[in-house]
Formats: C-alpha cells, sequence, structure tokens
C-alpha cells in the first residue's frame, strides 16, 4: 500500500468557503492551476485558493476554482459544470493516485466539509502498510553504544517553569536523555543563565540534554540563513562551563511535510543533505541526530542518498517508528539497524504516545460518476472531492463505497499505555542484540 501525506495545503480553506459561498452561486466554475508563481503569492489566500505545491525552484504552483475564467497567460484552466460551493475539498496528488484501483481519503469532518489529511492509494486499504518480507539479522558485533531511553519535551516552559516534572519524568520513565526546545532571539539563545541552571542540575541527575530544531521550510532558500543562525547561537552557548553545556543537537526538519515533495522528493532530501551538513560545519561542539520516518528506506532510493549524503555529518538516526504491533515495531527498526550496523552509527527507536484525532477512512474505487474525481494537468495531478456525486468532463470518477473509523490505535500507544509500559523492556532485549542500537525514544510523554 502506498500512503502520501497530503500534497497542498487546507491552510485558509475556512474562510475561503466563506467567502466563496457568497459569491460564486452561479452554475458552473473554473478550475485553474498557475504556476512558478513567487512565493509571497502564499500571502494572498483569496480569488479561490484550494491547494498549493512547491517546486525545485521554490516557485509555487497554485490551485483555484473561480466563477469567471482567470486571465492569467500563464494558467492553465477547466471549466466544471458545478458551482464552488459543490466543491468539499481539492488537492495535488502523485500520478499513481490517478491510476489507482481504489483511493481513500483519510481526514474529519470540518465545518460541515471533509478536510483530508492523508492520500492512500492501494489495491487494499489496510490499516498499516505491509510488512517487509525479508528478515534481518544482526551480525553479531560487539555492542558499540550505550543504551539509553530518551524523551522529547516540546515547550520551554517544561524546563524553565516546571523542570521537576522532568526529573520525575526521568524517574518514572528511567530516562538518560531528553530533547528540548531552545529559544534563539537575535542571534543569541534566549534565558541563557536558567538554561545553565537547567543544564547544570540535568547533568547532576545524570541526564543528557539535547536541542531539538525542526522546521521543514528551513529547506527554503529564504528560510536556511535564520535555521543555521540558530544552530550557531547553540555553538556560541557551549562555550562555557562543560557541565552547563549542551550535549547534542536533533535535526527534526521533515521536508516531506511541504506541499509537493511527494512530486520530487530527490530535490528536498538533497536541500536537506546540505542543511544538515552545514549544522554540522557549524555546530562543531554538539553531537547530530537527524530524525526520520519508518516509511524511509535507508539502503535504496532518495532516502538512502540522503543518508549517504550526511553520513560523516551525523553521529546517530531517530526513526519515528510509531506503531504499536510489536511484530511491526520491530520489522521496520531493523532496516535501520542494519543501516546502522553497516556504517557503524547509532540508531533510536522512537515510538508515539500522543494522543491522536479519530478520522475517517473514506475509500472510493472508480465508477462513471462518483463524488471523487481525478484531473491531470500539465503541472501535476489533482482530486475533487464533491458534496455529492456528480458528471464531471475530463476525468476520472470515483465512487464512494465505504469507511470505517482511525482512533490511532495502530500508531500511537496513547489509549494503551501500560502495552507501552511492558513492551519497553522486550524491545529493549530484542533491539539489543544489534550492535547499532542506541535506545529508545518516547515521544508525546510530555503531553497530559
Amino acid at each position: 500500500m502506498n500512503r502520501y501525506k497530503l500534497i497542498g495545503s487546507r491552510t485558509g480553506l475556512c474562510f475561503f468557503w466563506i467567502l466563496l459561498s457568497a459569491s460564486c452561486q452561479s452554475n458552473g466554475a473554473w478550475l485553474s492551476m498557475c504556476a512558478n508563481q513567487p512565493l509571497s503569492t502564499l500571502n494572498k489566500h483569496d480569488d479561490g485558493y484550494l491547494a498549493h505545491i512547491l517546486n525545485a525552484e521554490e516557485k509555487v504552483t497554485l490551485l483555484r476554482v473561480t466563477a469567471i475564467q482567470p486571465e492569467s497567460p500563464g494558467c492553465e484552466t477547466r471549466e466544471l459544470p458545478i458551482s464552488a460551493d459543490k466543491l468539499s475539498w481539492a488537492g495535488f496528488v502523485k500520478a499513481s493516485v490517478g491510476k489507482a484501483q481504489q483511493i481513500a481519503l483519510q481526514g474529519q469532518e470540518l465545518n460541515g466539509r471533509f478536510a483530508v489529511s492523508e492520500i492512500v492509494a492501494t489495491d487494499d486499504v489496510k490499516a498499516s502498510p505491509p510488512l517487509p518480507t525479508d528478515k534481518l539479522q544482526p551480525s553479531g558485533q560487539a555492542r558499540r553504544f550505550p543504551l539509553l531511553r530518551a524523551s522529547w519535551f516540546w515547550s520551554p516552559a517544561s524546563w524553565m517553569d516546571t523542570p521537576q516534572r522532568i526529573f520525575d519524568s526521568q524517574t518514572s520513565l528511567a530516562l538518560k536523555r531528553i530533547y528540548i526546545t531552545v529559544p534563539v532571539s537575535e542571534g543569541r539563545v534566549q534565558h541563557a543563565e536558567q538554561l545553565h541552571q537547567f543544564l547544570q542540575t540535568a547533568h547532576q541527575h545524570g541526564l543528557q540534554v539535547w536541542a531539538v530544531l525542526g522546521d521543514p521550510y528551513a529547506v527554503l532558500d529564504r528560510e536556511k540563513q535564520n535555521f543555521l543562525a540558530r544552530i550557531s547561537a547553540y555553538q556560541a552557548f557551549n562555550s562555557g562551563n562543560v557541565q552547563q553545556r549542551l550535549d547534542g543537537l536533533q535535526l527534526d526538519i521533515e521536508p516531506y511535510l511541504l506541499p509537493g515533495y511527494q512530486l520530487n522528493s530527490a530535490v528536498w532530501l538533497q536541500k536537506q543533505a546540505k542543511i544538515v551538513n552545514a549544522a554540522h560545519q557549524i555546530a562543531s561542539s554538539l553531537e547530530l541526530d537527524i530524525v526520520l520516518p519508518f516509511w524511509f528506506d535507508p539502503m535504496h532510493g532518495d532516502s538512502a542518498a540522503l543518508l549517504s549524503n550526511v553520513e560523516t555529518s551525523i553521529a546517530s538516526i531517530t526513526l519515528m517508528n510509531y506503531r504499536t504491533d510489536p511484530e511491526q515495531i520491530r520489522e521496520f527498526a531493523e532496516k535501520f539497524l542494519d543501516w546502522g550496523e553497516r556504517r557503524q552509527k547509532a540508531v533510536f527507536i522512537a515510538l508515539e504516545s500522543l494522543s491522536m484525532p479519530e478520522e475517517d477512512l473514506r475509500v472510493y474505487r472508480p465508477a462513471e460518476s462518483g463524488e471523487l474525481w481525478s484531473f491531470s494537468f500539465k503541472e501535476a495531478p489533482v482530486l475533487l472531492l464533491l458534496q455529492q456525486a456528480q458528471d464531471l468532463p475530463g476525468g476520472k470518477a470515483y465512487s464512494f463505497s465505504h469507511s470505517r473509523k482511525i482512533d490511532g490505535s495502530n500508531t500511537s500507544f496513547s489509549l494503551q499505555p501500560n502495552k507501552l509500559m511492558g513492551l519497553l523492556p522486550v524491545l529493549e532485549k530484542q533491539f539489543g542484540t544489534w550492535s547499532s542500537f542506541a535506545g529508545i525514544a518516547l515521544h508525546g510523554q510530555d503531553q497530559p
């Protein structure tokens, strides 16, 4: 099964529909795709904005629906025999989605319309991706890294205002490392003295403290310098007392969240590699860890190229292995543990316990007419979700088949915390046979 994070944005859709329902009550509408627009165009989410994607040159392609045909010569247009208020959602997709035997949209009702968070294109929609077929085996090498447990504390208030909660979590979860957000302003770490004091106390408690820094837009040229300036501030901060220094820096950049990533993943991962390597050059006193999703393949394709490009810059990787089935956790972890053994790099396995919103998975299948339509444009194919089944010329129709609830129980332990606590020592023992395994990181434990 192929899963795609939503390509496009639903930012601004709420006010878009309010305006559109009042102004576009005609019998038809125009769907337009305008390519190579400047990034500043995104500051104007009007004129029927539906979604956008970014290309390798960091220009924007906009998808709009309007009551009249756009006059811009750079726009490709299609006339729709329905009014704009009949549209429920629209977004960009990969070409392969439009060829699928069935398409599932995952999301939830928002202001009377279905807001899509994920697109699943497959012949057989299941709750989880298929497991790898080849079982990997540890090499039998001697352990390289001491085992530890880690956790994130995203809010700066956690170490500034309520540090005792961190130390209580250290005791209850047997933590040896935490990842915290360290604010930077005007090139300097904010609340520096308070952070120095917290670091000294944490180190006295036997707790490593790493800064975590992440932003998908950091790979854009206009954001890169600001991102690297924050890293420079961490390097300058670490010039004092050893007991009052940050122990490392985790880069949680996640460019695959950018609208358009799936259309040209290689370009965006190349940009990510440049950021990681630049961070290594700037922050020589900090070990670097990069966060990767479980669906990456460390041995093949674009994700393997990313790891190859940053291998000399990083000390470790943290795998967001957000699954709750022990067999799936093991299967998806082993390909990264195998990579770590081959490259002599530490690998941390992260598990999720953050509460997930309940969503619907709505399945659509090819039909003569339907609620879901696929259209081909030069720049990228799109999907249109209608309020009800319609006939639209020039596209491929999918009709609603069935739906089911997705409560997040296959990705997060939020509904089964006792299962997580019982599973931790089991996984640590299993993964401990790999010389690259360095520990388990717990996400969501900082939330009430």
